[in-house]
């Protein structure tokens, strides 16, 4: 496919910071892609590049771009990679990458008269038929919430066949939620994902308060813990109370016999391998390990945690390693090991639905994308709504 223009620009996304949007134009064709930003961050995830530098660098690679033909996705990234020359990305900067990736993808897949989706099952050689359970993030702490919990996500999960009830359900509990909150804690207050917070230092209270008013067969609860963020000097801070790898290990055994938990996302620190190692070995068959901080969507490092059953899924996030198709291939590789698949938004979110696409074309066995409450997370919901309704 012969790209014929293509333009960037700065746009605001959901934290009002800086990033990136590309529009891309192939004939009478045009797809657009803008990317988001994450506040907490593995330390190896690709470069991010401020966009104001990027759009200088775009200038130097955009006629390199509309005088080559890319038949495929991998050709184009493949291009932009070696055109990179770094592992990191640190030439082009990751976001710049992703982005014209991205927009590309989409370009392509309605050159060929396909949704997004079915480019991208028809490149892993998939044929989706049931979509993914919707992780909502429904009260906030951590770094994404002032004042709140210290654990950073206590999660709905929705497991309905339709992404549509799905959604209903987790509009209607998160203003059970609100009531509770109100009623037993006097202020109802939302963090950067849109989730409510709680004043509490208790990591407990958030799955209190979520499991009381989150019932039935269809649902479950899950943690985003976040443990890079209290991690120093190989102990743990949660608010002053100091406790070791072994310690951490013993409260998630505890709040895995208490609470309906489908899953736990970095419950260690990614410089704390031998508690992910651990926690496989006691809660692995029970629970899954979600690996976020520790793979952060690299083949390679997935390939390493596998070898060292350091987990037993994966979150997926594209801009972590930059381009639509390490992203595949990371999501390859992860199931090839019969991983769980979770793909995921970042805290700092656009209306850009591709995420949706991915999750269903893939196969994916969760989509996270927060809590129902702002237009931008909204939008990966309401796009997997629209898959189910029309295709």
């Amino acid at each position: 496919m012969k790209i014929s223009d293509i333009n960037i620009r700065i746009v605001k996304d959901s934290r009002n910071k800086d990033t990136l949007e590309a529009v891309l134009r192939s004939g009478d064709f045009e797809a657009s892609a803008s990317v988001p930003a994450g506040k907490s961050k593995g330390k190896f995830e690709t470069t991010t590049l401020e966009p104001s530098l990027v759009l200088s660098k775009f200038e130097t690679i955009k006629n390199q771009i509309l005088n080559k033909d890319f038949p495929t996705v991998w050709e184009f990234d493949g291009f932009l990679i070696s055109t990179d020359g770094t592992k990191e990305k640190s030439n082009l900067g990751g976001n710049l990458i992703l982005v014209l990736s991205i927009a590309f993808t989409k370009l392509l897949a309605k050159s060929e008269n396909l949704q997004c989706f079915q480019l991208i099952s028809k490149i892993l050689g998939k044929t989706p038929r049931k979509f993914p359970y919707l992780y909502f993030n429904l009260i906030g702490g951590g770094l994404h919430a002032k004042d709140s919990l210290p654990f950073q996500e206590y999660i709905l999960v929705t497991k309905f066949p339709s992404p549509a009830k799905g959604l209903e359900y987790a509009k209607n509990c998160f203003e059970k939620l609100q009531e509770d909150i109100e009623k037993n804690f006097g202020e109802v207050r939302l963090g950067d994902e849109g989730a409510l917070t709680i004043k509490s230092d208790d990591p407990r209270v958030g799955l209190q308060v979520l499991n009381r008013n989150a019932t039935g067969p269809e649902v479950s609860l899950a943690l985003d813990v976040a443990a890079s963020t209290f991690f120093e000097n190989r102990i743990y801070n949660l608010r002053g109370k100091i406790k070791s790898s072994d310690d951490l290990l013993s409260y998630y055994n505890l709040l895995a016999t208490s609470y309906p938990l489908l899953s736990i996302e970095d419950p260690f620190s990614e410089d704390d391998k031998d508690g992910f190692i651990k926690i496989v070995a006691n809660l692995g068959e029970k629970i899954w390990i979600i690996a976020d901080d520790l793979t952060v969507t690299n083949p390679d490092l997935i390939n390493k945690a596998q070898k060292e059953k350091a987990a037993t899924g994966v979150i997926i996030k594209p801009n972590q390693i930059g381009s639509v198709t390490e992203t595949l291939e990371a999501i390859k590789l992860a199931q090839s090991y019969n991983w769980k698949v979770i793909i995921s938004h970042r805290s700092g979110e656009t209306m850009d639905s591709f995420i949706a696409d991915l999750a269903y074309g893939v196969e994916a066995d969760g989509l996270k994308s927060g809590a129902p409450t702002q237009e931008v997370r909204l939008a990966k919901y309401n796009r997997l709504i629209e898959i189910e309704r029309n295709f």
